[in-house]
């Protein structure tokens, strides 16, 4: 699989709700432990939110190390206009 493109991410933890889109920084990932979700721009910079379910099950799996996250499965907003798809490893989203 080859990557044609890396962005850097910044988890960003939250008590409470997550922040309104239009405080949404690029690039950092909104993480509620309390709500297990997540939110973040759509890393391909087109800007769309982008939800992710934290939950094994039925849903992404956080993986945290040493400040950096992971998720699993991938990312795919095929259901947005940019049609991305991104594999979030270490801090490092990788575009596919």
């Amino acid at each position: 699989m080859k990557t044609l493109k890396k962005v850097e991410v910044t988890p960003v933890y939250l008590k409470g709700f997550m922040p309104d889109y239009e405080l949404m920084e690029e690039g950092k990932i909104y993480i509620s432990k309390q709500y297990n979700t997540s939110i973040h721009r759509c890393l391909c910079g087109c800007g769309e939110k982008t939800v992710l379910p934290l939950h094994v099950l039925y849903g992404w799996e956080l993986i945290e190390n040493n400040g950096q996250i992971s998720f699993t499965p991938s990312i795919g907003n095929f259901q947005l206009p940019c049609k991305s798809h991104y594999i979030i490893t270490k801090g490092v989203a990788n575009f596919v």
